[in-house]
């Protein structure tokens, strides 16, 4: 380097290292005597062709001439402490990184390089884990409130990260690091309360030994004192204070000696969090929500920094979770999809279709993974959704349950929703496990909320004990917003007195066509060919799909029934042609036209008109097909609609009427997205 600017023209000199003389004796981590230093490279720097001077990093020579080295880190270490001695204006120091980040990059993808940072941010980035500059060299620089900037050889346009004592703006959190490859230690028992000096103890022994302690916590009781170790020490450690507490443990004073190895710490780091309230509990929250377990927590009195201690294996998950809770600036939502028929599609394309406006309304909305009834795609970040059937199917694989809720971690999803457009009941029956899990549900699938009692009251429990959100608003009624209105009056304090509803939209279009003279087994073949009916009509001619509706309209106000509970008048009788195709099936069905067409025109005659309604009086629930007048809510009802009609303690004589179009693939997909933008996780106003 010397020769080299030299040869162009530089005024360079080369000096060993004698001019930064060790302060102690360790050969092997050795501090430079910054006040003798001083002289020796003023004087080296001194001469008039001696300009730039060029030093060695790593090691230093005693008054011998020997060698003793810098220790970790020593070339930062050596160029701080040079920079110190000679009272220098600041120090840049090149490596192959842009600088500190708000996280590892290599772990969580979305980490922005920091602009600047203050010495004692920096001090604990580095300390717990951030491999950016070591916490020895800044001692130096922070001592003589020296700035150090922290640049990247390979691209040296970038501004990278400047560490100084004049933050611009005290960031309430500037960065999350993780430390790998730790041990917690825990002394515990009884015998510890009120005995002055065990912590004291507790250091010496591990002193005694080169044990560096990362944290150490104390139970506020002084039943337990537990410290943190890297793993490469935890064996020493665990001897040292075996030995050093031999007494106390051979007379069970302390229970005993425990260590947990492949730990990780996480810290959260920022100066300007002891003006902010909530950042523990939300960084709790966070690793929660990761479904990561909190085994260790630790603040300093300065409040610049809080660790946890997990598991390392659940590390990187939590550091995920972490980082999208303080850095992302939108509402966030994460989004396993399971079932992408009609209206899974429907709802993809919706998501294509808004992804401006949700941008412009700062919102984040990631499709982690799509499944199909015999295949899982799971994207890396987010599955593209330009090819996403085509990738399904060349890039899915099979798939279990435990494989989805496996993602969760995979991908450290702070606030993952499992959305179910299907019809499958071995996947309404895990509801209760995927919010305990720490998923939230949004079903268009209604036979979880009409399974047993018992399963209906595990699913809210679940999901009140985990903070997760179940929501279902296309249980009922489609798109139309029945469920959150209906919970709203009960919240308020109002009472269901009755309740009449047309709550099916293949059956509202099946009558509608009855009433226009078409014979019935015309009318179901029109909805068939439309797309109104499930493919097996029967399904819906059974009534058992509004008898669903009917049963969770009863549940949500407070009735404890079961689907048997349910009256039910089929619009055929149960097992008509149960050997018959589709085709079969509608000429069967001709030997049924001439009952209907006498019951629409007795209907007529009184100037009604046959509906298939939902009724809930007096705590009993009945399907059944009525005759109704023309002119009251439900009588106008056709074509597809839905209509719901409340009569309420505040809502009558006049009925609470909601009216809208209850089927379609397009409608449903729109009350699933509406349920799903209530899960959005709301991003901290830092």
């Amino acid at each position: 380097m010397t020769d080299l600017l030299q040869a162009r023209g530089q005024s360079a000199c080369w000096s060993d290292t004698d001019v930064l003389p060790p302060a102690n004796d360790s050969y092997m981590d050795s501090l430079v005597d910054i006040d003798a230093a001083a002289p020796l490279l003023r004087e080296a720097t001194s001469g008039e062709h001696n300009s730039i001077l060029i030093l060695p990093g790593f090691y230093g020579r005693n008054a011998e001439g020997r060698v003793q080295l810098m220790g970790r880190n020593g070339s930062d270490y050596t160029a701080a402490a040079a920079a110190a001695a000679i009272e220098a204006r600041a120090l840049q120091i090149w490596k192959d990184v842009d600088g500190f980040f708000t996280a590892d990059p290599n772990v969580v993808a979305s980490a922005k390089c920091l602009e600047e940072a203050s010495y004692e941010e920096a001090m604990e980035l580095s300390f717990f884990g951030a491999k950016v500059i070591s916490a020895k060299a800044l001692t130096p620089l922070m001592a003589a409130g020296i700035p150090c900037e922290i640049r990247n050889t390979y691209h040296p346009e970038l501004v990278g990260t400047l560490i100084h004592a004049n933050t611009s703006k005290p960031a309430v959190v500037r960065g999350i690091s993780n430390l790998d490859d730790v041990a917690s230690i825990t002394l515990q028992g009884g015998g510890m309360r009120g005995r002055i000096g065990v912590a004291r103890r507790v250091m010496q022994a591990l002193a005694s030994q080169s044990v560096s302690v990362l944290q150490i916590v104390q139970s506020s009781s002084e039943y337990s004192i537990t410290l943190c170790v890297r793993s490469s020490d935890a064996s020493r450690a665990r001897k040292a204070l075996t030995e050093e507490f031999h007494f106390e443990l051979l007379h069970g004073l302390i229970s005993g000696v425990s260590v947990l190895d492949q730990r990780s710490v996480i810290t959260l780091v920022g100066d300007g969090m002891n003006h902010y309230r909530g950042i523990a509990a939300r960084f709790l929250s966070a690793v929660s929500a990761a479904g990561v377990n909190v085994e260790v927590i630790a603040q300093g009195s300065t409040e610049c920094a809080i660790s946890v201690v997990v598991e390392q294996q659940a590390a990187k998950p939590a550091l995920r979770a972490c980082h999208t809770a303080f850095f992302s600036h939108t509402s966030h939502m994460d989004v396993i999809l399971l079932g992408c028929g009609n209206v899974g599609t429907a709802l993809l394309r919706q998501f294509q279709k808004q992804g401006g406006n949700l941008t412009a309304g700062h919102k984040a909305l990631h499709v982690r993974a799509i499944a199909n009834s015999r295949k899982l795609l799971v994207g890396h970040d987010t599955v593209d959704l330009t090819n996403w059937q085509q990738d399904l199917e060349e890039k899915g694989t099979a798939w279990s349950i435990d494989d989805v809720i496996d993602i969760r971690k995979e991908l450290g999803l702070l606030n993952p929703t499992i959305i179910d457009c299907s019809s499958d009941e071995g996947l309404a029956a895990e509801y209760a496990n995927f919010l305990a899990s720490g998923f939230n549900v949004v079903a268009a699938n209604k036979k979880a909320n009409t399974s047993s009692m018992a399963y209906y009251r595990e699913m809210r429990a679940n999901a009140a004990r985990h903070f997760r959100k179940f929501m279902y608003e296309t249980n009922v009624g489609a798109g139309l917003p029945f469920i959150d209105t209906l919970q709203s009056l009960i919240r308020s304090g109002d009472e269901l007195k009755s309740f009449s509803g047309i709550l099916s939209g293949s059956l509202s279009m099946i009558f509608g066509m009855l009433e226009d003279g078409d014979a019935f087994s015309v009318a179901v073949e029109k909805a068939m060919q439309l797309g109104f009916t499930e493919p097996d009509p029967r399904d819906d001619l059974s009534g058992m799909d509004v008898a669903r509706k009917l049963l969770i309209v009863a549940r949500e106000v407070g009735l404890e029934l079961e689907l048997d509970d349910i009256e039910v008048e089929p619009v055929i009788r149960n097992g008509f042609a149960a050997d018959a195709g589709n085709d079969e099936l509608i000429e069967r069905m001709t030997a049924l036209d001439e009952d209907f067409a006498a019951r629409v025109e007795a209907a007529r005659g009184s100037d009604s008109v046959l509906r298939y309604i939902g009724r809930i009086e007096e705590g009993r629930c009945s399907v059944s097909i009525d005759a109704v007048p023309k002119n009251t809510p439900l009588g106008s009802i056709r074509d597809g609609e839905n209509a719901l009609v409340l009569c309420t303690r505040y809502y009558q004589p006049i009925p609470l009427v909601l009216r809208g179009y209850g089927a379609g693939a397009d409608v449903t997909a729109a009350g699933v997205f509406g349920d799903l933008l209530r899960t959005a996780w709301r991003p901290l106003d830092l």
